[in-house]
């Protein structure tokens, strides 16, 4: 084990105005990152790879495919490989941030903080890697906005697939037509290609999504529409109206109050915290 740990205030990383620390980072046997601790919240993700992290005394061997959760008094230390140069990609975060989210969004869940330090190395599933992919497009966008960042937290129990204490285990079909909820095609059916996707009847459906997911099918499918109108925002210019309509929604209030409840700010104020550069039109 190192001698020495070194303590990182996230001040040091962030710039006035930012919300967060996010960087992409290829490490071998000669730029490992120092042995230390620090005063915010952390978590990174293993793109390519191998390497080894020495966690609080223990020494795990690094790999792609997961993620490993960081707490402020953990002290920890990462090494690459020459061989395979180990590609990470890093978040810091203020504490209280992820506190704030959970209390508003997902109280009833177990945090995925609290568990042992050997048990917040997460493997992540085959849905989980293209959005982390969108995610940290998104997470890079100029300003470190803070809109960006409670997004990213608020979907994490989801990318690492976290049920809720005492929650029934969501069906498999259900997941699956969840998951094939993303883009006009399906949202114009609404809650009726749902139940299509998922083969089942609209009636029962609408049951397993109250008693696995806590949802109605109209919520699922509202989420859906509100996470692509996220996407299209940030990444593109398109008029906010043309948006609402690939979502199956004509009725711009209802979009902006769909919108407001997802993710606590307008869809144009979204669109400028999200991607700075794009400078949409109204509706």
């Amino acid at each position: 084990m190192p001698r020495s740990c070194l303590h990182f205030k996230l001040a040091d990383f962030v710039k006035p105005g930012e919300s967060y620390h996010f960087a992409q980072t290829e490490l071998t046997s000669g730029n490992a990152v120092n042995y230390h601790d620090h005063d915010f919240h952390e978590l990174f993700w293993i793109a390519r790879g191998t390497g080894q992290h020495l966690l609080n005394g223990r020494t795990v061997p690094l790999q792609a495919g997961r993620m490993f959760l960081i707490r402020p008094e953990d002290r920890h230390h990462v090494t690459g490989s020459d061989a395979a140069p180990l590609r990470i990609l890093n978040l810091a975060f203020p504490t209280r941030r992820w506190a704030e989210v959970r209390r508003r969004y997902f109280p009833r869940e177990r945090d995925p903080y609290a568990h042992a330090p050997a048990d917040r190395a997460w493997p992540l599933d085959a849905r989980a890697h293209p959005a982390l992919e969108q995610w940290a497009e998104r997470l890079s966008a100029a300003g470190r906005p803070r809109v960006v960042l409670d997004g990213f937290l608020m979907e994490l129990p989801g990318l690492l697939h976290q049920p809720m204490r005492g929650a029934k285990i969501v069906p498999e079909w259900l997941e699956a037509a969840r998951s094939r909820m993303t883009g006009p095609e399906q949202f114009a059916g609404g809650t009726l290609a749902l139940a299509k996707l998922a083969g089942r009847s609209p009636s029962h459906v609408a049951r397993m999504a109250v008693s696995s997911l806590g949802q109605t099918p109209t919520e699922i499918v509202n989420t859906a529409r509100m996470d692509y109108s996220a996407r299209q925002l940030g990444e593109t210019s398109r008029p906010i109206m043309d948006i609402a309509l690939d979502c199956g929604l004509t009725n711009l209030s209802h979009f902006y109050a769909l919108f407001r409840r997802r993710f606590g700010v307008s869809p144009r104020k979204f669109r400028l915290q999200a991607h700075p550069t794009v400078r949409g039109s109204g509706p």
